[in-house]
């Protein structure tokens, strides 16, 4: 059975309440379902926020108690290293009243030496830990895992797309770019170069946070740890800082088939109530909605087909800059 966000955030609520809580967790669900929005909140059950403000994203949860991994780098595979980072973090002792976490994001892009890893830990989990699973894919996982994990299922997002800063700015420009009727390859690149700029400010920011917390993870435990698992932890970190930048991206990307699939909407409803009530992106119906009146299905189509061959390219090992200057004109020009 899947639940809505709201209806599976109530009933975490009441396991909570009555101390009821599993070991472990997998919760399925589409993108946009609210796989980590859940993840967040029932990490925050446990572990009340010191300020009483919400966070608005996995990583802000990362420390030594609580561990966020996900696909490293362009192979999008989740290593045997990562898995023991977690292991690491949940045996650490914590202080009291606190319940370590592990959030293993795309867990279905864990390989076989890391579910086998993992599994290690699901069977004998370390004492106030409690262990979330987020995958869209549950049947990529091992039947071991999936047996012992209780599983939440979402159903896909209803309503509007949540949109961050950063995207609603890029949001803005295609907005602009749309209700100037400026197109052609000048107006394509210009949009590119400004989908550029806002993913290496991105970076930056990605880049910094797990500089911050490299350095006081190695303050915390240079004295205590022997081997060479600062090391070890600064190749993770690398690493980690390249999948996050990977997922910035790939977010970016979803919006751009998000605007041409609202105007796909919009050429099937035109003007109908039940068209704006549909779309992901309601609050720019105005440009989305000239895309509708100017193109035909099979031009929207087209364009779509074009960003959805640029997000593949990008898995690739393909020049970043190029593939995206390839993408933005035949989705744009």
């Amino acid at each position: 059975m899947s639940f809505s966000y709201d209806k599976a955030l109530g009933l975490m609520e009441q396991a909570h309440a009555n101390s009821r809580f599993a070991h472990a967790y997998l919760i399925i669900g589409p993108p946009g379902s609210g796989k980590e929005a859940l993840a967040m909140r029932m990490m925050e059950m446990a572990n009340p926020p010191a300020n009483g403000v919400p966070a608005t994203s996995l990583n802000e949860f990362r420390s030594s108690t609580t561990a966020v991994i996900g696909p490293e780098s362009k192979s999008r595979r989740i290593k045997v290293e990562a898995i023991r980072a977690i292991e690491h973090t949940l045996q650490m002792a914590a202080p009291e009243g606190v319940t370590k976490f592990a959030v293993i994001k795309d867990a279905d892009c864990m390989g076989q030496e890391a579910e086998n890893a993992f599994l290690k830990t699901l069977e004998e989990p370390p004492a106030s830990s409690r262990l979330l699973l987020l995958t869209s894919r549950p049947e990529m996982l091992l039947d071991t895992i999936l047996s012992r994990c209780i599983r939440v299922a979402l159903t896909g997002h209803s309503g509007p797309a949540k949109v961050s800063d950063t995207t609603a700015a890029f949001l803005e420009s295609l907005r602009k770019h749309t209700l100037s009727g400026k197109g052609g390859v000048s107006g394509a690149l210009g949009l590119m170069a400004r989908f550029s700029g806002i993913l290496k400010e991105e970076k930056a920011l990605i880049a910094k946070h797990f500089e911050d917390e490299q350095k006081a993870e190695a303050a915390m435990y240079r004295q205590t740890t022997e081997g060479d698992y600062l090391k070890r932890r600064e190749e993770y970190f690398k690493a980690i800082t390249e999948a996050e930048y990977l997922e910035s991206r790939n977010r970016l990307i979803e919006y751009l088939v998000m605007w041409f699939g609202d105007a796909l909407r919009l050429h099937a409803l035109p003007n109908g109530e039940q068209a704006t009530q549909s779309l992901d992106l309601p609050a720019y119906s105005d440009a989305t909605g000239k895309l509708a009146a100017n193109y035909s299905i099979d031009q929207l189509t087209e364009r779509i087909n074009a960003v959805e061959e640029l997000r593949s390219n990008l898995s690739t090992n393909v020049f970043e800059a190029l593939a995206l200057e390839v993408g933005f004109i035949r989705a744009f020009a």
